[in-house]
């Protein structure tokens, strides 16, 4: 296997710990596509702006 791709649904930055979880076991690197950049912890603005968009878009999740 060379690439595995989530996508994900929800809110809140507890989203990123599995994600992240899932990258150490396989082993490999979880990539943010919005921002073109590896996601690390802590780091969590790629997440931030999709659920900004989202919002904008579609309302506040609930």
């Amino acid at each position: 296997m060379e690439s595995v791709m989530l996508h994900i649904r929800g809110s809140g930055d507890d989203v990123l710990t599995p994600v992240l979880g899932l990258a150490e076991a396989l082993p490999g690197k979880a990539l943010d596509c919005a921002e073109g950049g590896l996601i690390t912890p802590g780091q969590t603005s790629g997440w931030l702006a999709f659920q900004q968009f989202r919002d904008r878009v579609m309302g506040p999740s609930q």
